[in-house]
């Protein structure tokens, strides 16, 4: 975890992360989710943390109760870093 973690980190290694993924995507693509693997409090006991393509970035084409799915973004905009 070379960014931190839901118990804090380091501002360089959230850079570092970046730099050596490539990008981060956007917050419409991800939006924040304050729940780690360890969380069990409200129901981030029953969200999906793992590092997966549809975790980093996805678009759903409606709302699960109307039948809708998501399906992971192999492209997408993304925030880089060229130096730290």
């Amino acid at each position: 975890d070379v960014a931190g973690s839901c118990h804090g980190g380091s501002h360089t290694g959230v850079y570092q992360f970046i730099r050596d993924n490539g990008g981060i995507p956007f917050d419409t693509c991800q939006p924040y989710l304050a729940c780690s693997d360890e969380s069990d409090e409200g129901f981030c006991q029953y969200v999906d943390t793992t590092c997966s393509a549809m975790n980093t970035c996805r678009t759903c084409n409606t709302y699960s109760s109307r039948g809708g799915e998501c399906v992971a973004l192999d492209y997408y905009p993304n925030a880089t870093v060229a130096e730290y």
